[in-house]
């Protein structure tokens, strides 16, 4: 112990001392907020105004140094505060670096690096947040959302440190578990060995407390990380040299000179040794002396909260209190190295190590957590060195605190009981009292005792999401975690999930990484993890990150169906989705080995879904205008134009499409969907399919939809024929116009006469070549009308909309389509054409028409309802009784 104290004091004289600075960000927790390394006056009141000085020297320095960044901080902060959350859209590039990492690091053996990476990322996103809050002004109202971010995204981080910690040291362990015999345990070491030894064989053949040890370093750390973050240069105390107590010092020194004291240095202890404090109760410290203690006591705490023995020791010395530094000795395990030196030819010896009193250490310290009269903080700096778990608990108010202290409890209990099992001394030790033999601790009894805490605000930070999936991954429960995880994604606003995209980015690495080392066995819950996570990248803008993690779906089927998910709400986002950004996504799915085809099929089925019943208009005459919707269906065929190998499937969902506009009377749309088929695609399907299989004959479902839209194709030019026809011979017929000449008044009138009369004639003239032309373009637009109408009525191998080939199932909902579709075209078009022949008065090919709608070929009369055969009937019999009136035969 000498010899440290000696080491330590030789180290604290070359320690040079800084120009303390004041931070300007809130700290995480009470515990951090005041500590001794905010300089305080009262460390130099007796004797050292020459630090003093220097001190302000240092600080204008300081002052004069920042004065050349402050403008550059200014403009900085300009520029971020203009963001509508500062900062929050610089983290969302992790999503593409977390992407980038996991595929940069994809074999198995490279999958803590992948964690590494994580964590530094998390870190880097974290330093920039952090460096941002602290230029921001203090109370900014753009700054709470950042400021939430951060601690959020230092959740993140240390979650990925957790994890790359213990499943390394799970995947590589080599031994077995705790419950091995202890006589195999310590096999083969001496009896004399050193109690640090054998301590080290025991973290490497217990995992439990190997484990354990793990998470109380990951603790430790995260707090060093907190109070890293919440200071600058560690400047406590002004001096080389400082006494402690110096205010009680200086006051005894005066009363001892006859010089009077304030009311303030009354009943002050009379000596200054270590105990004098609590030897005699009625006489205390100096006030300022006492203030400046609980200072110290609480750095002291936080700096072995933060794992950091050594820095706690050296603030002991340099408050002044070596005493406090020799106290934080005794814990520390015995090792003589000379015990194991069986042939030393120097006979040189080696120092010792530790405390091999520890036993008698522990015993007092054990009393000392017990004396009331002791400041809380001065007790459970010696409950966390002698496993005191109820005094060390008033000093650790969070969650990470609380399961710190619980489970250094747990490894100190341990290591004890198998350090008297096992080690052979030379005396009799020390008893330790019963309450610290039945600290009977485990990681789930530590788990349960925090969630039943009675301190609402400790329960509550347990029930944070970040510390339940750290608590399952200390329990090592990969299952439970995942079904945890995944019940979050149902519990909706209670829970905010789908408002904390970085939540669920964690949520489907840490599914990928358990997937990837073989401990997660559920692939529906990391399917449905991977699934919101996926959703939420198209949600944020960046499906170009999706297809990566859609392929680590283990089912095709899935895969497509997500990515389709994915596009469709591309396509529903953007007013108008452009082709390159439609062949962008899909190559994407391409590149990753997903079925683009099957994708692009899903999407188009699920865009142009019209419903499960589409209505169907009995009036064929009627035209329903197109909607916005409907041009989104029909755009939503583009992703089937991307690939000729898919013009089979364009052809299918097409005609789909135009089947309902058509029984909607949409016939705009259907012109529209129409349009967009590229006029080649027959043709191209023929080829594809004789190069692939060397026939001609197309499959039966490919050469079906090539007649139905054939079907459609006749069926759309003969609208347009008679459309064109109708306008010509009803609006567009030329009008006898007379001339009328105004009579000039005197003896003009027979020259005005026989103006009139010439113009006359030359109107007449005019007349009638126009009604020539009209004429002419009536008759061939009325043999085109008739052509195209007649294509419909005698369309070939068993009529319009009709397949040639027999289906296994005759009762599809495109048959039954198919079938309301003759029902409701085939008498309009033959009523079209019934009108067409009348107008033209070419009567005799009505009759004809008669014929043909009454073939038994055909077969048009069975489509035909008996109020169409009535229509029909009606025209046809006018036909007939204009024939009999002109003396023609029928």
């Amino acid at each position: 112990m000498k010899l440290s104290l000696e080491k330590s004091s030789n180290m604290m004289g070359a320690v040079s001392l800084a120009s303390p600075n004041r931070h300007t960000m809130s700290l995480m927790s009470d515990d951090l907020s005041h500590t001794i390394f905010e300089g305080d006056p009262t460390f130099t009141r007796i004797g050292l105004a020459g630090q003093r000085k220097t001190l302000d020297e240092t600080r204008v320095d300081l002052t004069v140094n920042n004065l050349s960044r402050k403008k550059h901080k200014e403009e900085l902060m300009s520029i971020l505060l203009e963001e509508e959350v500062p900062g929050v859209e610089n983290a969302l590039e992790l999503f593409e670096s977390f992407l980038q990492t996991f595929q940069s690091y994809g074999a198995e053996h490279q999958v803590f690096n992948q964690c590494a990476e994580y964590e530094s990322k998390c870190g880097e996103q974290v330093t920039a947040l952090h460096k941002l809050i602290q230029m921001a002004p203090q109370g900014h109202s753009k700054l709470a959302q950042a400021q939430e971010l951060e601690q959020e995204l230092r959740f993140e981080r240390d979650t990925w440190r957790l994890v790359a910690s213990l499943y390394q040291d799970r995947l590589n362990s080599e031994f077995q578990d705790s419950e091995m015999e202890s006589e195999e345990i310590w096999s083969g070491l001496d009896d004399a060995t050193s109690e640090d030894d054998l301590v080290r064989q025991l973290y490497d053949k217990n995992a439990i407390i190997r484990q354990a040890q793990l998470v109380v370093d990951w603790l430790e750390q995260r707090a060093a990380d907190v109070y890293h973050d919440s200071h600058y240069s560690q400047a406590e105390f002004y001096g080389d040299a400082v006494t402690g107590w110096e205010n009680t010092l200086h006051s005894l020194i005066s009363k001892k000179r006859g010089i009077s004291t304030d009311n303030a240095e009354q009943n002050l202890v009379t000596q200054m040794d270590p105990d004098a404090p609590n030897r005699d109760q009625s006489r205390r410290l100096h006030p300022l002396d006492k203030e400046d203690e609980m200072r110290l006591l609480r750095s002291v705490f936080a700096r072995l909260r933060c794992g950091q023995l050594d820095e706690a020791q050296q603030l002991c010395f340099r408050a002044g209190q070596p005493f406090r530094a020799a106290i934080l000795e005794g814990w520390k395990l015995f090792h003589d190295p000379n015990m194991k030196s069986h042939t030393d030819v120097a006979n040189t010896k080696e120092s010792p190590s530790g405390n091999p009193y520890r036993d008698i250490w522990k015993t007092m310290s054990w009393k000392e957590c017990e004396n009331v009269q002791l400041s809380v903080e001065e007790r459970s700096i010696l409950a966390l060195l002698c496993g005191h778990l109820k005094a060390l608990l008033p000093a650790c108010p969070s969650w990470e605190d609380q399961l710190w202290a619980h489970l250094r409890a747990m490894i100190d209990h341990c290591v004890e009981k198998e350090l008297r099992r096992c080690v052979n001394y030379k005396r009799q030790l020390q008893v330790l009292p019963d309450e610290y033999w039945n600290q009977q601790l485990t990681v789930e009894s530590i788990f349960s005792t925090l969630a039943a805490s009675r301190d609402k605000t400790l329960v509550a930070q347990g029930r944070d999401q970040y510390r339940i999936i750290q608590r399952y991954l200390i329990m090592d429960d990969v299952d439970g975690l995942l079904e945890e995880m995944s019940s979050w994604l149902s519990k909706g606003d209670s829970w905010s999930v789908h408002l904390r995209p970085h939540m669920l980015r964690l949520m489907a690495h840490l599914a990928l990484f358990f997937r990837r080392i073989g401990r997660g066995s559920s692939e529906d819950l990391i399917g449905s993890i991977l699934e919101a996570y996926v959703l939420q990248l198209v949600n944020l803008g960046r499906t170009d990150l999706a297809a990566v993690y859609v392929a680590q779906l283990p089912l095709p089927e899935d895969q497509i169906r997500l990515y389709a998910q994915c596009l469709v709400m591309v396509e529903e986002q953007q007013e108008l989705c452009e082709d390159t950004e439609r062949q962008r996504l899909l190559y994407l799915a391409h590149q990753v080995g997903l079925d683009v085809n099957a994708i692009a099929k899903q999407v188009v089925i699920t865009l142009c879904n019209q419903g499960g019943n589409i209505q169907h208009i009995n009036d064929a005459s009627l035209q329903v205008a197109t909607s916005a919707e409907d041009e989104r269906r029909i755009r939503s065929l583009s992703w089937l134009l991307m690939d000729p190998s898919m013009r089979s499937q364009l052809l299918i969902q097409a005609n789909t499409l135009m089947r309902g506009y058509l029984l909607r009377r949409q016939i705009e749309a259907v012109k529209l969907t129409f349009k967009l088929i590229p006029p080649d695609t027959l043709k191209i399907l023929s080829e594809l399919w004789e190069s692939r299989t060397g026939l001609t004959d197309l499959p039966t479902e490919v050469a079906a939809a090539t007649r139905e839209y054939l079907s459609i194709q006749a069926y759309i030019d003969a609208l347009d024929a008679f459309q064109e026809w109708f306008t010509r011979f009803h609006h567009s017929k030329p009008k006898k116009t007379e001339a009328s000449v105004q009579q000039q008044r005197g003896g003009a009138s027979a020259q005005l006469s026989f103006t009139e009369n010439l113009l006359k004639e030359q109107h007449l003239k005019q007349h009638q070549v126009e009604m020539l032309r009209w004429q002419a373009a009536v008759d061939s637009l009325t043999e085109t009308a008739i052509d195209k109408l007649y294509n419909v009525l005698l369309f070939p191998d068993g009529g319009w909309m009709a397949d040639s080939v027999q289906f296994e199932d005759e009762n599809t909902p495109r048959q039954q389509q198919q079938q309301l579709l003759r029902q409701s075209c085939i008498p309009h078009a033959a009523l079209l054409l019934c009108n067409v022949l009348t107008s033209t008065h070419r009567h005799s090919q009505c009759l004809e028409l008669a014929n043909v709608v009454a073939s038994e070929q055909q077969s048009l009369y069975k489509v035909c309802s008996a109020e169409q055969l009535g229509q029909l009937t009606k025209h046809l019999r006018q036909a007939y009784v204009k024939l009999l009136d002109l003396g023609e035969s029928p």
